[in-house]
């Protein structure tokens, strides 16, 4: 029996057999090249590639792990259109006249240095992130790579994970169901692979260095992640005391497990409608099985994304029909386009802002695009004909940017009467509260809505004046604090007063800490990862309202 200690990066047990995965190193052999505007310009379009490559993987992912984990994959698309990277690898084939793949190695090794070379912990993670980053953009260079390579257990068995790395866009792939834990030589507690493996509930221990080395193909392994040790060929005492902690670990699971397709019911009867943010009509699946209400939060930036360009109007309808007809008559909330700021969508060449999270995004930039516009509002009217459909205008400010959308629907409608093409006026119109402006006039905007829809990530972040992709004040974006309380209570007590219906879709609608909170001022709607659905109904069975 041998134990190899590492870190502790993802809670949970795991006992079975050990499969390695040794990943051949990506080496680019340096090469002059023969025209330097045309490796530039390769370059340009692998990156144009990579960028639309992770606008689906982000979206997939909101579904599996939600908005905020999300994000490590917002802060590769920020890496990628990244101005010094790009003009390092530019002047790097024009200076020395190599090709594209090997300037973006040497660029991507001189980027991964320095984040190696940094005190700080979090800093120093981000390492892995460019590897990842790199080894994306050499894929679409052409190098044999294959970018869906996750399968590194044979298909049909189950077992432990051992890699010297795994990188996030690799983690989020893992099959949960096949992969029942992952161990790896290198990496931390906080690099964005350990963070996937967390919202996945995949057991994990990193950084067990030399250590990976004793490992043995097809030996039993036990990891504890909960003190970060991996135990290799336990004697039988060892192991059936594992075999016992991790039954009563799944216990414990299988009591969220019970609660799947459970009405959401207070201890006083208070009934709560618990929906899913969904970002794809294949996030459907997890939804149906889980038993959700409804779907709260449908992203449409991932239609913009996922072709590469401009969707039509077609292709629009088809996706908002087809969420609408499986959920049978429950109610779907779609968001209209929501770019701009951490949602870029490079082939719209969006003008560069110095700040543009508070720039010319979402609602604003689709009132300013209005034909763009116009075709979303028209693929919506249509597919209102198949289900319970409510739109949702996100970012909103003001009472005019409502009445400008009511308009443009209204012009919508004309469109397709004249068309003749079949759609339907009975759908609710709601706007997001997320920004302080809507919440301190939210008494305003009621008279001319059906509904508010709670955003509490921007909305925190524009409170507190903290940019929540940043890791130096990413802590201040606490949707618990006082200011951000306030202003949610403001907004949930004109819904009230005015007869609006209310929901809460921000991360804070998945924090169990603040599900009385919300309850308590009168949600009675919360839309958050089908992940977390399970949690929350059971803290709401278990709530007593005053």
């Amino acid at each position: 029996m041998e134990i190899i200690t590492g870190i502790a990066a993802s809670e949970g047990y795991a006992i079975g057999r050990l499969y390695i995965h040794l990943e051949r190193e990506e080496i680019v052999v340096p090469k002059k090249a023969q025209d330097p505007d045309w490796e530039i310009n390769r370059f340009l379009q692998a990156r144009e590639r990579a960028c639309a490559e992770l606008g689906v993987l982000y979206h997939r992912a909101v579904a599996r792990v939600g908005e905020h984990h999300s994000s490590i994959f917002k802060i590769h698309l920020t890496l990628l259109q990244d101005q010094d990277f790009f003009l390092e690898v530019r002047d790097d084939i024009r200076e020395n006249g190599v090709t594209a793949e090997t300037a973006v190695q040497e660029v991507g090794h001189r980027f991964f240095q320095m984040f190696e070379e940094m005190d700080d912990d979090y800093m120093k993670a981000r390492g892995a992130d460019v590897r990842d980053i790199v080894s994306r953009l050499l894929h679409f260079l052409g190098e044999e790579r294959d970018q869906e390579e996750a399968a590194w257990i044979p298909s049909g068995t189950t077992g432990i994970l051992a890699a010297e790395e795994i990188m996030p866009s690799q983690t989020i792939r893992l099959d949960g169901e096949q992969v029942e834990g992952v161990v790896t030589r290198t990496g931390s507690r906080t690099s964005h692979s350990a963070i996937l493996a967390r919202s996945l509930h995949i057991p994990a221990i990193t950084g067990v260095g030399e250590g990976f080395d004793l490992l043995q193909n097809g030996s039993t392994v036990i990891l504890d992640g909960f003190c970060g040790k991996v135990i290799q060929n336990p004697d039988a005492e060892v192991l059936l005391d594992y075999q016992k902690k991790m039954e009563e670990y799944q216990r414990q699971q299988q009591v969220l497990e019970s609660y799947k397709g459970m009405r959401a019911v207070t201890l006083d009867g208070t009934v709560v409608e618990l929906c899913a943010n969904i970002s794809h009509p294949n996030d459907m699946d997890e939804v149906l099985d889980i038993g959700a209400d409804g779907v709260g939060l449908f992203r449409t930036e991932f239609l913009f994304m996922y072709w590469g360009r401009l969707p039509t109007e077609e292709e629009q309808f088809s996706s908002y029909r087809m969420v609408l007809e499986q959920m049978q008559g429950k109610r779907v909330v779609i968001r209209t386009l929501d770019i701009g700021a951490d949602k870029q969508v490079p082939y719209l060449k969006m003008e560069r802002e110095e700040n543009p999270a508070m720039g010319r995004r979402s609602i604003r930039f689709c009132l300013e695009n209005q034909e763009l516009f116009l075709t979303q509002l028209r693929a919506l009217l249509r597919a209102a004909r198949y289900g319970k459909l409510s739109i949702l205008i996100p970012m909103v400010v003001s009472v005019e940017e409502v009445l400008s959308v009511r308009r443009l629907l209204e012009e919508a409608a004309n469109q397709l009467t004249q068309e003749g093409i079949p759609f339907s006026q009975e759908y609710e119109l709601g706007v997001m509260i997320e920004t302080p402006s809507a919440a301190i006039i939210s008494d305003l905007l009621a008279p001319h809505v059906d509904f508010f829809s709670i955003g509490t990530n921007d909305l925190t972040q524009f409170t507190v004046a903290a940019d929540r992709e940043n890791p130096h004040v990413a802590a201040l974006c606490d949707a618990r604090q006082p200011a951000v309380r306030r202003l949610i209570e403001i907004a949930v007590k004109n819904a009230v007063r005015c007869g609006v219906q209310v929901s809460v879709c921000g991360e804070a609608a998945a924090d169990p800490s603040l599900t009385r909170f919300l309850l308590s001022l009168g949600v009675r709607e919360l839309s958050m990862a089908p992940a977390s659905l399970l949690e929350i109904r059971h803290t709401i069975q278990n709530l007593r309202l005053p």
